[in-house]
């Protein structure tokens, strides 16, 4: 990872949703928004000590998770859906991981062009179902048939393994960020708030 500027970070911080909840650090997003000019110097330093360490600080891996009801019986845990916040420094410093991450699978044209989820504007799940009929209907016209497949990954980032994730980074290259991203992923908890 690229190491940040203090201007990046006071940029993050000025952007924080005030409404947002605070993690388990209690510190809330209002504050870090407000502070934004005082804050930044001294949270560059932290990110930039995370970037060039490659450590993932403890505390920002711990989330609070509370769940939420949807509909259905009460009684039923399958009618829960968990909503996990953590701290929003750990959150900022996420955005930043995201972006560098984001921007380099781009720029070397690591990201299939199929995939539609998760992405910019150019690519969502609508442009993948427009591209998805119009190929149908060109099919159509050539008197072919389609077969189609639709696959439901429930919770697939709940429960892909690590491990994978790792190794496709270091076969795209990211070799400099996989201790970073070791940390990232390793340890991690959660605490359960009900009521």
């Amino acid at each position: 990872m690229k190491s940040l500027t203090v201007y990046a970070v006071y940029k993050k911080l000025k952007a924080i949703n005030e409404r947002k909840a605070a993690g388990l650090d209690k510190i809330p997003c209002k504050l870090l928004r407000i502070s934004a000019e005082i804050v930044a110097p001294s949270l560059t330093q932290i990110f930039n000590k995370t970037i060039s360490t490659s450590i993932f600080p403890t505390d920002w891996k711990l989330a609070r998770v509370t769940p939420i009801f949807k509909k259905g019986k009460k009684d039923d845990m399958n009618n829960y859906r968990p909503i996990s916040v953590i701290s929003v420094v750990a959150k900022i410093f996420e955005k930043f991981t995201f972006e560098q991450l984001y921007e380099y699978l781009n720029n070397n044209n690591l990201i299939s062009t199929s995939q539609s989820g998760f992405r910019s504007l150019q690519h969502s799940t609508l442009t993948a179902l427009i591209e998805a009929t119009d190929n149908w209907s060109i099919n159509v016209d050539k008197g072919l048939l389609n077969g189609v497949i639709f696959i439901d990954l429930k919770k697939a980032f709940d429960t892909i393994d690590h491990t994978i994730i790792l190794r496709k980074l270091r076969i795209y290259g990211c070799e400099n960020g996989i201790k970073f991203f070791e940390s990232y992923l390793s340890n991690r908890s959660q605490r359960c708030c009900v009521n």
